[in-house]
């Protein structure tokens, strides 16, 4: 006779063109890493923008428009420098952009299907933040697609693909039905959120404890059983 074992999903909301998303998805990552049981973890990512319908500018800029003024916006941008430095991750603000990302999103989603999901989310969040190249572009984000292993037919007709553009739509209205106004944001077997770049340590914890609730929630013993094969 055994217990079987229960299984945590985590349903997770970032933009790319999100400065502290991408700090955010290191940092859950890690603490999924240290997590005992990140086996029965099942993580699903979520399409959200930040920037609506607007079009492509410096990030520089739209961070002044926000703060009214360079101050704000210099200490920002210190800060997040800072601590995605503490990632491993470079932000070089000089060149990062800041816009609508429904296709790059649209392509994500697409790659998320053809099982690649985590390679283009790095591809995309490197090539915004560190690289320089523009995820606006659609030359570069179908070089992005065949860097994350999908093939250049793939990629162009997924970005036609009216599937995948909808679920950028779905996914935002999900969203919104739990209250969400902005991310990163991470949903724990649909009862828990946690919002923001928190470290590590707070991903992991929450992970535990929801776990444990889980788990004494989950307490079916397998044992013998008869079904249209007999009994065992």
């Amino acid at each position: 006779m055994k217990s079987l074992m229960p299984r945590i999903s985590v349903d997770v909301w970032s933009d790319y063109v999100c400065p502290w998303c991408w700090i955010a998805k290191k940092r859950f990552e890690k603490g999924l890493e240290e997590f005992e049981y990140s086996k029965q973890v099942d993580v699903r990512h979520h399409s959200y923008r930040i920037a609506s319908d607007h079009p492509p500018i410096p990030f520089r800029s739209a961070l002044y428009q926000k703060f009214g003024g360079e101050h704000g916006a210099e200490l920002m941008m210190n800060q997040i420098e800072s601590t995605g430095k503490s990632e491993g991750l470079i932000y070089n603000f000089d060149t990062m952009l800041f816009g609508d990302t429904r296709e790059a999103h649209t392509l994500a989603a697409a790659a998320r299907e053809a099982g690649l999901g985590t390679q283009m989310s790095e591809k995309l969040f490197s090539a915004a933040t560190t690289e320089g190249r523009s995820i606006f572009d659609r030359d570069v984000l179908i070089a992005l697609a065949i860097e994350a292993g999908m093939t250049e037919s793939q990629a162009e007709s997924a970005l036609e693909n009216p599937v995948f553009r909808d679920s950028v739509d779905d996914d935002e209205a999900k969203a919104r039905a739990i209250g969400a106004s902005g991310v990163p944001l991470f949903v724990i077997n649909n009862k828990y959120a946690i919002s923001g770049a928190q470290p590590a340590a707070n991903f992991l914890s929450a992970l535990r404890q929801v776990w444990e609730e889980t788990k004494d929630e989950s307490m079916f013993m397998e044992g013998m059983v008869c079904g249209i094969d007999g009994c065992k």
